[in-house]
């Protein structure tokens, strides 16, 4: 596994080299991340599934921007899993997805500092 989530060229490059538009990006991320999970989890409490997919494809997106690899593939396979109706595998790959964006999450203060 890669010891960063993402990396700061990978950003600056999907931001066309701008910090600013980066940092913006960085903020959107902390604040959506924990709202798309919050649907994902009452996707799966509720067993409406396709909140699950649907947040997991918002989340995909901006793992896309940011570079995140795993868990841009980690959104991907949720919201296959979800859209599918496969609960069991929803859960585990849901489980997988909280800890993998915890660790980008963990890691946005230190790509912040290096953009200012």
């Amino acid at each position: 596994m890669n010891e960063f989530p993402f990396s700061l060229e990978n950003i600056l490059e999907q931001c066309g080299g701008s910090a600013s538009t980066a940092l913006l990006v960085l903020n959107e991320f902390l604040s959506q991340v924990s709202s798309d999970e919050a649907e994902m989890q009452n996707g799966l409490d509720t067993n409406v599934l396709i909140k699950t997919s649907k947040a997991a494809h918002r989340l995909k997106g901006t793992a896309g921007v940011l570079g995140a690899e795993k868990l841009h593939a980690l959104c991907a396979a949720l919201e296959i899993a979800a859209k599918e109706d496969r609960a069991t595998d929803t859960i585990k790959i849901f489980a997988d997805l909280q800890a993998e964006s915890k660790r980008c999450i963990d890691y946005v203060p230190t790509v912040q500092q290096k953009l200012q």
